[in-house]
């Protein structure tokens, strides 16, 4: 099955926010970021449910590069990622939007 990605506002000003302090960390560093992003979009679209379930119908997949995880949901034939967050914060805080 085939699957249409959508990515929420918020997902985007995530990884725009992260992108951006990883750059002022070291030049280049924040394009090699949304590169491991892009990476993980791309497993979840190739197969979505090769990630766990975390809460209710949430999936996480861990970036491997960095500390980050994209936590989306599978609808139908739509996969929508909720968010792209920092794994060190406490996974309790983070807010899931529903499609």
């Amino acid at each position: 099955m085939k699957y249409e990605l959508l990515i929420r506002g918020r997902a985007k000003r995530d990884v725009r926010r992260a992108t951006k302090w990883y750059e002022r960390q070291r030049e280049g560093l924040g394009t090699e970021f949304v590169v491991e992003v892009d990476a993980a979009l791309q497993r979840i679209a190739g197969n979505p449910e090769q990630y766990e379930v975390v809460h209710r119908e949430i999936r996480h997949c861990v970036l491997r590069r960095f500390p980050y995880g994209v936590f989306y949901r599978i609808g139908a034939n739509k996969i929508s990622k909720a968010c792209a967050t920092w794994l060190i914060v406490r996974p309790a805080l983070i807010l899931f939007y529903e499609t």
